[in-house]
C-alpha cells in the first residue's frame, strides 16, 4: 500500500506515522483499528526498506551527463579465482558494450575503463561509465 523506494518516501512514511499518532482525533473503536492496522502496514514497509540486502555496487565519482564510476564487488563464489577469470566474468556480466547507432546522442551507457583489485579477500571493480550524449 505504501511503497517505500528511496530516502525520500521513507521521510514521508515516518512523517505521515507521526502525523496519525499525534493530530488525528479518532472516535470510535472501528477507526482506530483501521487506523492501528494501517499503522502497522507502514511499519513493516519501514522496517522492509531498512533491512533489504546491500546493494553490490555503489557510485563513487558522479559526473553528471559525463557518466560515473561505481565500486562494483563481485560475487563470493568469485573470491578464489585468479584475475583474469574475474575479469572474464565482469566482462560478461557488468561491462556495457557501446553499440553505434543511426542516431546522435542515442543516451546508451558505455565502459570506459575498468580495474580490478581485492579487498578483503573479495574481488572488487573500479567501473568507469559513461553515456553517449
Amino acid at each position: 500500500m505504501f511503497e517505500i523506494t528511496d530516502a525520500e518516501k521513507l521521510r514521508d512514511a515516518y512523517t505521515l506515522l507521526a502525523f496519525i499518532r499525534d493530530d488525528v482525533p479518532t472516535t470510535t473503536a472501528e477507526q482506530k483499528t483501521g487506523l492501528a492496522a494501517f499503522m502497522v502496514s507502514i511499519k513493516k514497509e519501514i522496517r522492509a526498506y531498512n533491512n533489504r540486502p546491500a546493494p553490490d555496487s555503489r557510485i563513487v565519482e558522479e559526473r553528471g551527463i559525463d557518466g560515473y564510476i561505481e565500486l562494483v564487488q563481485l560475487p563470493d563464489e568469485l573470491d578464489k579465482v585468479n584475475e583474469n577469470d574475474a575479469a572474464e566474468w565482469f566482462r560478461a556480466n557488468r561491462y556495457y558494450e557501446f553499440y553505434p547507432t543511426a542516431y546522435d546522442c542515442s543516451g546508451q551507457r558505455f565502459t570506459n575503463w575498468y580495474k580490478l583489485h581485492r579487498r578483503c579477500g573479495h574481488w572488487f571493480a573500479y567501473h568507469s561509465v559513461s553515456f553517449d550524449v
